[in-house]
């Protein structure tokens, strides 16, 4: 599965965008450019139903890390949250586990509604 916990980058997939993403920052691309070498490189995943959403709160939490969240990320996170997608795996973990990934997003929720939003997608 890949996932040992119920944080955003509790998961083989979101840590893995996280390297793509730091990586390309210290190649001194900037936050936009970073999120886009990700999207690329995920690009075969991000329609999958159980590591698409991954790479999506993904992307809004290194943006979140960075100060420089794109609106078109937070859209796309709120959505994941909003439509419970990708809940899937947290289900089958059971009951306890569903709901401690549940409070992780909804605390992420706020996180994202309240940060400044950068200029531009």
């Amino acid at each position: 599965m890949g996932t040992w916990g119920t944080a955003i980058f509790d998961d083989d997939v979101a840590m893995d965008a996280r390297g793509t993403f730091d990586d390309a920052l210290v190649e001194g691309l900037s936050v936009p450019a970073a999120t886009q070498r990700v999207r690329e490189e995920y690009a075969e995943i991000l329609d999958d139903p159980d590591e698409g959403p991954v790479v999506r709160l993904a992307l809004a939490g290194l943006q979140l890390e960075q100060g420089a969240l794109q609106p078109g990320a937070q859209r796309e996170a709120l959505a994941v949250i909003d439509q419970g997608q990708g809940l899937d795996r947290w289900e089958e973990a059971g009951e306890e586990s569903l709901a401690e990934r549940k409070q992780v997003l909804e605390a992420f929720k706020a996180r994202l509604r309240s940060a400044p939003v950068s200029p531009g997608d």
